[in-house]
């Protein structure tokens, strides 16, 4: 799992820097410079070559060191786990890795069924996503369904419907969009259409909880530290982790779990 994700960030930079070199070559070709100015300006082109090759290097001394290294599927039933650890994927399409802070896999969020039109657009620019209608689920490692959410909307307003294994509605996530790149604002709806948590965030910056109305804490926001053995594999420090209440029924755990699915694929395009 985690060495391909990081052979899949090899390749992505091998990809770039084909694309990039073809750049270089054709603006060479129809604009040859031609004075001093003009070559000094060529270099430019170092930076960008220079941090893609950078991530190609650090994506192939990353995978040397987990190539035979397997993590362990999580034993945990989904519904019962306290935390989890954000990792995002590395490919065109955003999607994340859920783990436990023990270094368990756990399960993938992912979009599905993308129209096959949008993947040039994608490639070009990942937040192209955002413009249409698109479902996303969430699947553990053991391919199982648990949960999916359906988003509509952008730029005034998202709404996310969210349905669990067996296809339920079971509840709605409406944010407003205009302010989400600083301030993240939103409302959680059960399949009654009751409101039964307010969302807001400050662009997932510093340590921060999620209370209902009542004062109970349904989850809580950090940058959390690895087990020392596990620190070749993810960071030492800076992952993102989330804590759940162990309070929640299933229906408010899963729809907890697709609001925070959505906010940080969004995150992913920022």
């Amino acid at each position: 799992m985690i060495a391909d994700m990081y052979k899949r960030r090899e390749k992505l930079g091998y990809i770039l820097l084909a694309v990039l070199l073809l750049i270089i070559i054709g603006w060479s070709l129809f604009h040859p410079p031609k004075t001093t100015t003009q070559w000094l300006e060529m270099l430019f082109f170092l930076f960008p070559i220079g941090f893609i090759f950078s991530v190609i290097f650090i994506s192939r001394s990353q995978y040397n060191k987990v190539k035979h290294f397997e993590l362990p599927n999580s034993d945990q039933e989904f519904l019962n786990l306290d935390h989890i650890v954000i990792k995002k994927d590395a490919t065109f399409i955003p999607r994340l890795l859920l783990f436990e802070k023990n270094g368990r896999y756990i399960g993938m969020i992912k979009p599905i069924k993308i129209p096959s039109w949008l993947y040039p657009l994608i490639f070009y620019r990942d937040s192209f996503i955002e413009f249409i209608p698109l479902s996303f689920s969430f699947v553990t490692h053991d391919g199982k369904t648990q949960f999916t959410f359906h988003k509509k909307g952008w730029l005034k307003q998202v709404n996310l419907n969210i349905t669990n294994q067996e296809q339920n509605d079971i509840g709605t996530y409406i944010q407003k969009e205009l302010n989400a790149l600083f301030h993240i604002k939103g409302q959680l709806f059960n399949e009654k259409k009751e409101p039964i948590l307010s969302i807001k965030a400050s662009g997932f910056s510093g340590n921060f909880s999620w209370k209902d109305e009542d004062g109970n804490r349904w989850a809580y926001f950090y940058n959390g530290k690895f087990p020392h053995e596990y620190t070749n594999v993810f960071r030492d420090t800076h992952n993102d982790i989330v804590e759940l209440s162990d309070k929640l029924n299933e229906d408010d755990k899963t729809r907890l779990l697709a609001v925070i699915g959505y906010l940080f694929i969004a995150r992913v395009k920022q």
